[in-house]
């Protein structure tokens, strides 16, 4: 079980006789966007809010590699 909270990750292993192991590490889903913002700014020139990263990466994120690439349209300020 993965649980991405804003500030935290929980990653949990459970078996019919209940946790086998489970940890929490400091890396949620805003370092995730504050990523997303990093790599547009970088690769497109372009400045994209908190809130713009969040839609990217609900639309587009994944958790292991897909078959086929995903597009997302996305506006920002350029730079």
């Amino acid at each position: 079980v993965v649980d991405i909270g804003g500030g935290t990750t929980e990653v949990a292993v459970i078996s019919l006789g209940g946790i086998v192991v489970a940890q929490s590490i400091r890396i949620g889903g805003d370092e995730f966007d504050e990523a997303i913002i990093a790599h547009i700014k970088k690769e497109y020139n372009v400045l994209i809010g908190e809130r713009t990263a969040e839609e990217i990466k609900f639309e587009i994120g994944s958790a292991y590699p897909l078959a086929e690439e995903l597009d997302v349209e996305v506006r920002g300020r350029d730079l």
